[in-house]
């Protein structure tokens, strides 16, 4: 039995309680610490995993009943419902319940979340003069400890780096925030304080919040971005190339190649528009360069498809077009045009081909027009406002406004058939 363990404090990583823990036992090594709490352990403890692990059952199993609760450190000090956040409920529910009643989850985690290499802990100098002021000592925060996160969310200044020893497990070593002030840096480029708003928001989201698979978000985005391989109409494929290459032009080689590697395969890309892909930062790189907010994955509110919207509103203007025009429009090829109003299941609202109209609709006759200067003048500047390519759509279209008028009106139409 252990005689004696701290309370946690809120957002403390474990970690932080087993090193206040050695503090207030008096004890002059770290491993005299782990051998007290660790009695029967062949192997160094893993204390200084980020993740819920056999080390929280084994405390937990030697203090009263009701001292710790193992849900509680899975939940509040663990990165367990940061790093599951794209885990399906059901999914994260059950590893919770196995954890909880004593199965060893870690192999488990180790093949969904893919990535727990350690990093060396980071601490706000803010956040630990708070705590020395109200808790009389300074701790390692969870939310801190968040991969990528930049900034403190709390205060908003540079996180700073322990100084431990990276070639060795922190679990073998005991690593203490330092008690002397340092100076704040506040200096942060817009995206990082947008990555650390994201971030903190996906930790503090409820355990059960899942992303919204239906809304297709992410592809959307990816879409309005204009990261779509040339092409992709119904594919939706992305270009893979480019997509990395505009994430370090916008975050740096060294945060891109952390998250996702030193390269993004068309593999990798399909899972993560799929949404199998379970590693949080991926996504949160993606949602700062295509511009999505905290919620946009997880709310149930689609983002509108640009190209869409535009192509219905020029469906919607009641004017002619060519098909060509309709392209340089939108931005597309000429052939993408049908494709792309297929998909959006927009009806042909373009000049098309003859062949393809029923008889009555066809157009068989020529009708020659000439123009004074001053008329020509005048519908050039009307096709320039009205954003018309060919002078025979031009004309139609006034014609049409005209005989339709009339037509309305009950003009008579018994002129020779």
């Amino acid at each position: 039995m252990v005689g004696f363990f701290p309370s946690l404090y809120p957002d403390e990583l474990w970690y932080s309680a087993i090193v206040r823990f050695h503090v207030h036992s008096g004890m002059a090594y770290w491993t005299d610490t782990l051998s007290l709490l660790f009695p029967n352990q062949t192997s160094y403890p893993k204390v200084g995993d980020m993740m819920p692990n056999e080390t929280m059952q084994q405390i937990v199993r030697q203090l009263p009943e009701g001292a710790l609760d193992l849900r509680d450190l899975a939940l509040h000090h663990s990165l367990f419902p940061f790093r599951l956040r794209f885990l399906p409920t059901q999914k994260k529910q059950d590893y919770l319940e196995r954890f909880c009643k004593g199965e060893d989850i870690q192999p488990h985690l180790l093949s969904i979340t893919k990535k727990l290499r350690e990093h060396p802990l980071r601490y706000c100098p803010m956040c630990a003069q708070e705590d020395r002021e109200t808790s009389g000592e300074a701790y390692w925060h969870v939310s801190h400890q968040i991969p990528l996160m930049p900034l403190c969310p709390r205060h908003g200044c540079r996180l700073k780096a322990a100084g431990q020893k990276t070639t060795m497990p922190l679990s073998r070593q005991l690593v203490q925030i330092p008690a002397v002030s340092e100076p704040i840096n506040r200096e942060a480029e817009p995206w990082e304080k947008s990555l650390t708003e994201l971030l903190n928001r996906w930790y503090t989201m409820p355990f059960a919040a899942e992303p919204n698979r239906s809304t297709d978000n992410l592809n959307r985005a990816a879409e309005n971005n204009g990261l779509l391989a040339p092409g992709s109409v119904r594919r939706l494929s992305w270009d893979t190339e480019r997509l990395y290459q505009k994430l370090v032009e916008r975050f740096g080689a060294a945060v891109v190649a952390e998250a996702f590697g030193q390269r993004i395969t068309s593999a990798h890309i399909r899972r993560l528009r799929n949404m199998e892909i379970s590693t949080p930062e991926e996504y949160a790189l993606l949602s700062i360069l295509l511009g999505l907010g905290p919620d946009a994955l997880f709310g149930g509110q689609e983002i509108p498809i640009a190209l869409r919207d535009r192509m219905q509103e020029l469906a919607d203007a009641g004017r002619l077009f060519t098909k060509q025009g309709v392209a340089a429009d939108l931005g597309i090829r000429t052939e993408q045009v049908m494709p792309y109003a297929k998909r959006f299941s927009i009806n042909p609202f373009w000049v098309q081909s003859g062949k393809r109209k029923p008889e009555a609709e066809r157009q068989g006759y020529t009708v020659t027009i000439h123009l004074s200067r001053e008329e020509k003048h005048m519908l050039d500047c009307y096709m320039a406002e009205h954003n018309m390519q060919a002078y025979s759509h031009a004309l139609r279209y006034c014609m049409y406004k005209e005989l339709r008028t009339w037509h309305r009106s009950g003009g008579r139409q018994t002129h020779g058939k």
